[in-house]
């Protein structure tokens, strides 16, 4: 958490769109990706990975500070441990900043999967016009069978355990093998770690509660001036417009203010991809791989 101000410095630099740009992100995922960072000359280095596979973020860099010298620290530090170079979350600035520097050097190679879903923060308030008549179906629904039922609450550390019960319901609805899913298990460690630093991160998030209990909750937090970015959402599937009803009420209550809101990326869930393209992104944030060229 000492190192906050630091990253912080360094994103606060330009306008990033992406998740890989807040110190939320890095912090709460750091032990399932096994995240590191180092700072040298004002670039940031950010690096994930185990293995043979480890892969490092495009350097960040402050005013004046040389790109390209970052690059080829990279390029220093897989040559020495006899790895293959490999840079992901290459958003379309950097990704042509690096083919500028050796148009035959790289494959920059666009990685769907991790594209971010960006839309208008009021399409997901109004959810106006034919294209969202059935989110405005669904949440119709919730709010009709449920009148009187249910209610829009802050997360405050009153609720932190209530929260974790509901993503425990959650969990065991998709673990449907009993045996253990290690990338769910690393988001259940990645939202407690939000919870246990809930202050120091600012972040904001919402709930529904039905019949005095938490059944769906979301968080998030300012991504720059004018966009919101949801790092976690979770609802129970089986009650038809939950969803859609804590989407709604998040954005309603929490982020009213913004432009846009970020939903992350879909990581090539079929499920996840529908639903995410249901909502109608205004845009994507493309993120690409970026390999050596084979010679």
């Amino acid at each position: 958490m000492e190192d906050k101000a630091i990253l912080d410095d360094y994103f606060h630099q330009k306008r990033y769109e992406q998740a890989d740009a807040t110190f939320m992100t890095l912090f709460a995922w750091q032990y399932p990706y096994e995240i590191q960072w180092a700072e040298e000359d004002n670039v940031l280095y950010i690096r994930s990975g185990r293995g043979k596979k480890q892969f490092w973020l495009p350097p960040f860099t402050k005013k004046d500070a040389d790109f390209v010298k970052g690059i080829a620290r990279m390029h220093e530090w897989f040559d020495a441990r006899g790895y293959q170079f490999l840079m992901k979350g290459v958003v379309p600035e950097a990704a042509k900043r690096i083919h500028d520097l050796c148009p035959d050097c790289y494959d920059i190679t666009p990685d769907r999967d991790n594209y971010e879903y960006v839309y208008l923060t009021q399409d997901l308030i109004n959810l106006s016009g034919k294209k969202f008549r059935q989110k405005k179906n669904n949440l119709n629904h919730f709010c009709n069978q449920y009148i009187g039922n249910w209610e829009y609450v802050p997360i405050t550390e009153k609720i932190f355990g209530e929260c974790l019960d509901a993503e425990k319901t959650w969990y065991d609805q998709h673990d449907t093998d009993g045996e253990g899913d290690e990338e769910l298990l690393g988001e259940r460690h990645a939202i407690e770690t939000v919870f246990n630093n809930w202050d120091a991160l600012q972040a904001v998030g919402g709930a529904i509660r039905m019949y005095n209990k938490i059944v769906a909750f979301s968080i998030g937090e300012m991504l720059n001036d004018d966009t919101a970015i949801i790092h976690f959402e979770k609802s129970d599937p089986t009650i038809r417009g939950l969803y859609q009803i804590i989407n709604h009420e998040f954005v309603v209550h929490a982020w009213s203010h913004t432009t846009y809101i970020n939903r992350e990326e879909d990581m090539g869930i079929p499920g996840l991809r529908h639903s995410k393209e249901s909502y109608n992104p205004h845009h994507y944030v493309e993120k690409f791989d970026v390999t050596l060229r084979q010679k």
